[in-house]
């Protein structure tokens, strides 16, 4: 069943681009990048994903369900910006429907859960429901972020709870769009987080699909984190390669 999700819209640009978040965060999680949008004249959509933040609880969690929340809210986005969870969630849209967006920005997106590691990627996500959801303890777990990233994470965590974190993990077994971010028919840029700071890209995935798809652009942002757009010392350079990606794509390392 599709269900209605909170969103909200900044500015009036001419151009609008959807941000999709990742597990366990919500739309607020965007806000310094909605600013800079906005600023470069950009309509902005971000709406939080189902189980999360202001949105309904669901009995399901499948990447198909999570896509159909996503699709209800409008096709024909100028570009759509998709961080880890939210990442698969934009590519299973345009599967559905190649009019989603014109244009596709996958920031270090989580294409593929290798199931020997299953177990271990789904105790580190319900590691942070173990310790007080509070910024402090963001701040501690998460050192090179700002303080109020850390504090809308705490928010986040508060609002989805582990148990649509395990379903999500649980409920797309196996955990692979490869085969359909491969298959993309619109210029799709994918900014992958430095693998020695915590980036799940593998680089060798990344250039296997840019080699496949002339349409896909593959680049890895130094030193950066799995979440760049929440890393104070790396913002600028983030920001920079997601406008480069927003514009004409971007295929060189940053």
């Amino acid at each position: 069943m599709t269900l209605q999700l909170a969103a909200r819209t900044w500015g009036s640009g001419e151009r609008r681009v959807l941000l999709l978040h990742g597990i366990s965060s919500n739309a607020r999680g965007w806000w310094r990048v909605v600013d800079d949008l906005v600023s470069a004249g950009w309509a902005v959509t971000a709406p939080d994903l189902r189980g999360h933040g202001d949105s309904p609880a669901a009995d399901s969690y499948r990447f198909n369900e999570y896509a159909d929340d996503v699709l209800a809210l409008g096709t024909g986005w100028d570009a759509v910006v998709g961080h880890s969870l939210g990442g698969a969630i934009a590519v299973t849209a345009h599967t559905a429907d190649p009019g989603f967006a014109a244009r596709m920005v996958l920031q270090d997106p989580a294409l593929l859960v290798v199931e020997a590691s299953r177990d271990d990627i789904t105790k580190w996500l319900l590691e942070s429901f173990a310790r007080p959801l509070t910024a402090g303890a963001m701040e501690e777990e998460n050192p090179t972020w700002g303080p109020e990233d850390c504090a809308i994470k705490a928010e986040a965590l508060r609002q989805c709870g582990a148990e649509s974190v395990r379903q999500t993990v649980e409920s797309n077994r196996p955990w692979n769009v490869l085969a359909e971010t491969a298959a993309v028919t619109v210029p799709t840029s994918v900014i992958a987080s430095d693998p020695e700071a915590g980036g799940i890209v593998a680089i060798t995935i990344g250039e296997w699909m840019a080699a496949t798809n002339p349409l896909i652009e593959f680049s890895v942002l130094s030193g950066a984190g799995h979440s760049a757009h929440r890393e104070v010392l790396l913002y600028d350079d983030y920001f920079a390669a997601l406008t480069r990606a927003l514009e004409e794509g971007s295929g060189d390392e940053v």
